[in-house]
């Protein structure tokens, strides 16, 4: 993953959990529940991760006990007219932010007008940017 964003976890491991990686069996049955095979990206913060909370952010994933963030809220939204290439990676009630599976695009997506604005084309740059900007409101 991002050298930067690690490096930004350990600075600020007082106040960021990481839940912790899981297997990639786990991995497995989260796509078949979702009914994709998630990018490369998605893995490896899966892998590595798990799920990322800091500073009133959440970045949805899997915890140890086999749980997914990732896949209820995403099996939520599709209900809601998500379309099946998008992964949801963070609710923040106002906003849904996904992951295009098909091009690794962050976009939020208004579930209102079901329209998506791009907001980032890196995930793990998303993530870093995410957790420095609530950071900075949180000080």
């Amino acid at each position: 993953m991002l050298k930067e964003l690690e490096e930004f976890i350990q600075n600020n491991q007082d106040d960021i959990i990481v839940t912790g990686g899981i297997t990639d069996e786990k991995i497995n049955d989260l796509e078949e529940s979702l009914g994709l095979e998630f990018r490369k990206e998605i893995r490896e913060y899966l892998h590595q991760y798990g799920i990322i909370i800091g500073y009133g952010v959440e970045i949805l994933g899997c915890g140890k006990n086999g749980e997914s963030s990732l896949v209820k809220e995403t099996e939520r939204f599709r209900k809601l007219g998500l379309s099946d290439e998008y992964i949801v990676i963070r609710n923040s009630d106002e906003w849904i932010y996904c992951f295009n599976n098909n091009d690794g695009i962050i976009s939020r997506w208004d579930r209102t007008e079901k329209t998506h604005l791009i907001k980032s084309n890196n995930f793990e740059r998303y993530i870093l940017d995410e957790m420095v900007d609530a950071k900075d409101e949180w000080d």
